[in-house]
């Protein structure tokens, strides 16, 4: 705030330097009869100081560079107008057209490489968001516009974007950020003694003081503006002003004041034909009237509050402008201007129905997603069931297969046991023959001939027989089918082999010796007609 001070002492008659200004702008455009480029900037320029005065004169020279400089191919001057009638639109309330003209200018500046224009289309559409309290959107704008600013090192810009975001951080409650945007703003303002930007400060200020209640230095602050917005002939700024500073006597009780204020601000806002301070100051009028009890004013105040809140341009107003326009423009200009704007409202219509198809499709293609997903995720728990059972099938079968492996090998453990006591009980025998005396010797030969018709019978063989194809489906039926020529013993071998028993234990189950079994097995191997490299054991195991 250590500016505000120097503000205050400066005395510069700046309202004459604009009107002399405009006056010269004046005279030039009506001594310079050729339609060229030079003409474009003259009408730019006087659009440009017409938008805090009378912002319906600011559109109609906007729209008569415009027209020229579509016709001169003048994309530097097309850029200028459109960013002239878009702020003025703006500063009359008219949003969307505003937006319309700027988004325009916004892109002729980016295609040309214009910093300087590029940043200030960027901040100017800022403060159409802003004015929309779509404060999201305005900040990003605000912020890309200072990094244009500061890339071209454009200090004053600067500052008023500062004061922009200034006046956002107000709007948010965050006060502390407005204080230093505010303060940054003056130092550089001031600096330059650039008075239009001082009061915008000064208005900044009262909003402030208003939110956080301090009524009286609001007050202040607005009556500081004022001062400055007349020296400056900103009658935008001064109607806003107004209107803002009978808001806050509003709040203090002080209804007669606060109707003075809005009387006055009502002039000012009645001189640039601004449906947004109008609008605003009928509505506070509304608010005293009712306050007071004079009922009848207070709805001639609200009627006319809706209606400025309803007119974004009265048809008087277009009418003016169009027949300024024709004055200006031959007819071919004519016709080329009436061609652009049925294009325009052609590509709003054309916009607009694809925005509806685009959100048609959005919702198809959600709605597809959606059925999508669900079909996935139907199918996913049904494999998932699936496997699960399987899961369990597989456990069933591998359980199964486990308790017949064990019953087979138990059984054929037992087998050999069995084999093995009868071979133990013929030893026995065969000793008992050479020590016994001859009254026992026919009692102990019909012991070795029950032993021996035991050992030879094959009902334990079938036993062991039907156990191994429980285990082993289709196992002899494979072998058989490879070499039917296969014996009862050679079958019995070949599951001895497929159970990896050793050389012993075969013979030991077979009733044979080792070597009996050595034989057995080449032999076996001859008849399968089993390649060389190919042993009995990697050809029974390959039959599963």
């Amino acid at each position: 705030m250590k500016y505000l001070f120097v503000i205050f002492l400066l005395s510069v008659s700046i309202g004459s330097a604009l009107s002399q200004r405009i006056d010269s702008l004046k005279y030039e455009l009506l001594n310079h009869r050729v339609e060229d480029e030079f003409k474009v900037e003259i009408l730019n320029n006087l659009g440009f100081e017409y938008w805090i005065i009378d912002p319906v004169q600011s559109i109609i020279y906007g729209q008569q560079a415009k027209v020229l400089a579509e016709i001169l191919n003048d994309s530097s001057g097309l850029a200028f107008a459109n960013r002239v009638i878009g702020v003025a639109h703006w500063a009359r309330g008219s949003y969307d057209h505003g937006l319309r003209f700027l988004l325009d200018g916004l892109a002729i500046y980016e295609q040309e490489r214009d910093s300087l224009g590029w940043g200030n289309c960027l901040m100017n559409i800022g403060l159409i968001y802003a004015d929309r309290k779509d404060n999201e959107v305005a900040t990003k704008y605000y912020f890309e516009a200072l990094k244009m600013f500061e890339a071209i090192n454009a200090e004053n810009r600067k500052a008023t974007t500062y004061t922009k975001l200034a006046t956002v951080f107000i709007d948010e409650g965050k006060l502390e950020a407005a204080y230093d945007f505010l303060d940054r703003s003056g130092t550089i303002h001031v600096k330059a003694n650039f008075l239009y930007g001082q009061a915008e400060i000064l208005n900044r200020y009262g909003m402030l003081y208003s939110k956080t209640g301090s009524y009286d230095s609001a007050i202040h602050y607005f009556e500081k503006s004022i001062e400055i917005g007349k020296k400056i002939n900103d009658i935008d700024g001064i109607a806003k002003s107004h209107s803002e500073m009978a808001d806050v006597y509003l709040r203090k009780g002080s209804i007669e004041k606060a109707e003075a204020i809005l009387v006055r601000g009502l002039e000012y806002a009645r001189k640039t034909n601004s449906h947004k301070w109008l609008k605003e100051i009928y509505k506070g009028l509304h608010l005293t009237a009712r306050k007071k009890g004079n009922l009848s004013r207070s709805i001639d105040y609200y009627d006319r509050y809706i209606q400025e809140k309803d007119s974004i341009l009265n048809e008087q107003t277009l009418n003016n402008i169009t027949r300024l326009e024709t004055e200006l423009a031959i007819t071919e200009q004519k016709r080329q201007i009436e061609a652009k704007e049925g294009e325009i409202i052609i590509l709003e219509q054309e916009a607009e129905i694809q925005k509806t198809r685009f959100i048609i499709l959005v919702i198809l293609v959600i709605a597809i997603v959606i059925v999508g997903i669900l079909i996935v995720r139907n199918r996913q728990l049904a494999a998932q069931r699936k496997a699960e059972k399987a899961e369990k099938e597989a456990d069933r079968v591998k359980h199964e297969l486990e308790f017949k492996n064990r019953e087979l090998v138990s059984y054929t453990v037992n087998f050999l046991q069995k084999n093995q006591l009868f071979e133990e009980l013929t030893e026995l025998i065969t000793d008992l023959k050479k020590r016994s005396p001859n009254d026992m010797r026919k009692d102990l030969i019909s012991m070795e001939r029950t032993v021996n018709k035991h050992l030879q019978v094959d009902k334990d063989w079938e036993d062991f027989k039907l156990r191994f194809e429980n285990l082993h489906t289709g196992f002899f039926d494979s072998l058989l089918e490879h070499q039917p020529s296969l014996t009862g013993n050679d079958l019995k071998l070949c599951a001895l082999i497929k159970m990896n028993f050793s050389i012993k234990e075969t013979a030991d189950m077979m009733g044979i010796s080792t070597e009996s079994v050595k034989t057995a097995r080449y032999r076996l191997k001859k008849k399968l007609e089993l390649p060389t490299e190919t042993t009995v054991n990697d050809f029974l195991v390959s039959l599963g």
